[in-house]
């Protein structure tokens, strides 16, 4: 059987342009008006923040050794590539110049905003000694952030390294839009500067996706694929699926900001 995408990252692209533009040009956007619309957004988004950390370190697990006692993987190039995207994700410059996870300068953004974090720090919590789903059945956190991880963590479960990578490379928010970010700017004018953390994690985090993650992430699902035509089918797949599951939850996160 030919299969047309083999080893070819940019018809894979093409494959999805119509989910990448689905989430580029999403409604969610343009309803994000008001500082409790935000905190929704906010509320929702900590958890798909973290969920992307822990893509990040179930493909770091198993392309590298992080066990001990140490041993060899094996993967090379993959293996340097996560390793650099890991050392950025996890010690990025934070807006007053210290090391910090993206994750906790989201969290950070979200406090000077003035959002609940109560639910993520609980979970955090909880998944620190129990399972995901135990982690989950907290009623505070919310359902559109609950269902996207539930989904995320049914796929990681066995997943090979090269179906992780295509969920890490195309299961994000490739761009944001420059209406979301000018919104978001008059929010924090009229707020005295109460969403500077969050403008500087937006600016920060898709700066640094779109010049150095995005390229280094496609380097590593071709280096994973390599000849392999299963392998780029089921990439094929899994980046419609991980895209998908991200505009599912925009329309969640969408469905409660209209009925707050």
């Amino acid at each position: 059987m030919f299969w047309p995408f083999k080893n070819d990252l940019l018809k894979i692209l093409d494959n999805t342009q119509t989910q990448r533009d689905a989430l580029y040009n999403h409604d969610i956007y343009k309803n994000i008006v008001t500082i409790d619309h935000l905190h929704i957004f906010m509320e929702n988004h900590i958890f798909a923040v973290w969920d992307f950390m822990s893509i990040l370190k179930s493909l770091q697990n198993q392309l590298t050794c992080t066990n001990i006692p140490w041993l060899p993987a094996g993967q090379g190039t993959p293996a340097r590539l996560i390793n650099e995207i890991v050392t950025e994700e996890e010690t990025d410059i934070n807006f007053y110049g210290e090391y910090m996870s993206h994750f906790e300068m989201y969290l950070h953004a979200m406090k000077q905003a003035g959002a609940n974090t109560d639910p993520i720090n609980q979970f955090l919590s909880q998944v620190s000694v129990n399972s995901i789903s135990n982690a989950l059945n907290n009623p505070t956190i919310p359902q559109p952030a609950k269902k996207f991880v539930t989904n995320t963590f049914n796929i990681l479960d066995d997943a090979p390294a090269y179906v992780v990578a295509a969920m890490f490379t195309f299961g994000r928010e490739e761009v944001i839009p420059d209406m979301f970010r000018s919104i978001v700017k008059k929010l924090d004018h009229a707020l005295k500067g109460k969403l500077r953390l969050f403008i500087y994690y937006i600016d920060r985090h898709i700066n640094m996706d779109e010049n150095e993650h995005t390229p280094s992430a496609l380097r590593m699902v071709k280096e994973l694929c390599s000849n392999d035509e299963n392998k780029w089918i089921q990439v094929n797949h899994t980046a419609k699926a991980a895209l998908e599951a991200r505009i599912n939850l925009w329309d969640r996160i969408l469905k409660d900001i209209k009925s707050s």
